[in-house]
């Protein structure tokens, strides 16, 4: 499996290209591209410990390369800092949610913002557009974040993510630690934001929801790309699926 060539297919917004990271003489990504086009959801999948977060830590500006480069609608941005690549519209909903325990749901999300110095008017608007996405936080707006469920805080890290306005959005791990009706509802969502046009580069331990969202799916094994194409021919491909999907999917 392939994905399109570049000749019939429209420039990426994001394209990683030979990139390698380290931490320190232990080499845990080695010579990765992917590309993610404007307005897909791009699936990482693989097992823990293959590279994945460490990719979307490096594509967000968290690690260093060791080789290779990241570029964002063309600019090479391999360089930039973190907080500046948010302002370039890179967001990251990280791993195991990171809220701010003693922040109410609302505060956590106008933190989120705080980039953009909205005046409040617009801010408040922000935070509206995040309720209607998940109508749940907006009934717990004044809760602290540490009361909330594991799902609720993963809609709340989804949603402060998505408050920077962001044109790519990281998502490592949303189903991690949930039980499988909130999966459903997290996934429900991510197949909502990509409707609606957003750009998500998507890392997954539960391959079988990925591929079923992903337009385009990369398998990531020791730190390396070993498969690629549509997310509906990785789900149909017997590797993956004896890898990844157990006997009962």
């Amino acid at each position: 499996m392939t994905s399109p060539s570049a000749s019939s297919a429209p420039a990426p917004l994001l394209e990683v290209q030979g990139v390698s990271l380290a931490y320190g003489p232990i080499v845990a990504v080695r010579d990765v591209s992917i590309a993610v086009p404007a307005g897909s959801v791009v699936a990482i999948v693989g097992a823990n410990g293959a590279g994945k977060t460490t990719l979307l830590k490096a594509i967000c500006g968290l690690l260093p390369l060791s080789g290779g480069s990241i570029r964002l609608d063309g600019a090479d941005i391999s360089t930039l800092a973190a907080h500046k690549r948010v302002g370039c519209g890179i967001a990251l909903s990280p791993e195991g949610r990171q809220v701010f325990p003693d922040q109410t749901v609302a505060d956590n999300l106008e933190l989120g913002a705080y980039w953009r110095n909205l005046s409040q008017k617009d801010l408040d608007a922000a935070v509206e557009e995040q309720f209607a996405i998940f109508p749940r936080l907006k009934e717990r707006r004044n809760q602290p974040s540490v009361t909330l469920s594991g799902g609720e805080q993963q809609m709340l890290a989804i949603g402060r993510a998505l408050m920077a306005a962001p044109r790519l959005l990281l998502l490592d791990e949303p189903s991690l630690g949930l039980a499988p009706l909130i999966i459903k509802d997290i996934f429900k969502a991510i197949v909502r934001l990509r409707d609606s046009g957003m750009t998500i580069l998507l890392v997954e331990q539960m391959a079988n929801l990925a591929l079923a969202v992903a337009d385009t799916a990369y398998v990531l094994e020791n730190g390396r790309v070993t498969m690629t194409g549509t997310g509906q021919e990785l789900l149909r491909d017997p590797k993956v699926r004896a890898a990844y999907l157990g006997a009962g999917h």
